[in-house]
């Protein structure tokens, strides 16, 4: 039995990681990204008063509150919660009143909607490699390559 570990094992110290500016208020680590099956991870921080736009998931989600608490369609999520984001679950604005920290696990593509109900904006696993690759401060469209926020 061999104790070294395997090609594709993944041990990250996060706090190596920067924080990038992902919309007003929200930064973003990401973690791991699979390009075989569009999956990424990330830990996301808000802080107080801001908000994920209303959205839709092309894969189902996972999240961790690891700090503060999401106010989404299911109630209030503190500390200690977990919940599960189903494919093609829509959701509308997701907030905190509070500085929140969760860990953030997407089986696929994120449609962020505008106002007007337009395609705002596209969280990927090319998005996500993009922000892995140092990508600051970008905002990802469906129409355009990626440009300043």
């Amino acid at each position: 039995m061999s104790s070294q570990p395997e090609e594709n094992e993944v041990l990250i110290q996060s706090k190596t990681i920067p924080w990038t500016g992902f919309g007003d208020g929200v930064y973003i680590k990401i973690l791991r990204v699979s390009e075989e099956t569009g999956l990424w991870s990330a830990l996301i921080r808000m802080e107080p008063g801001s908000q994920f736009a209303p959205h839709k998931h092309l894969g189902s989600a996972e999240f961790f509150v690891l700090k503060g608490k999401l106010e989404y369609r299911m109630g209030n999520a503190p500390v200690d919660s977990y919940g599960f984001e189903p494919l093609g679950a829509v959701h509308d604005a997701t907030t905190c009143n509070e500085e929140t920290e969760i860990f953030f696990v997407s089986y696929g593509p994120i449609i962020f909607y505008a106002e007007d109900g337009s395609v705002e904006q596209i969280l990927s696993y090319e998005t996500a490699l993009a922000l892995q690759d140092g990508a600051k401060d970008q905002h990802f469209t469906a129409e355009k390559e990626p440009t300043a926020a």
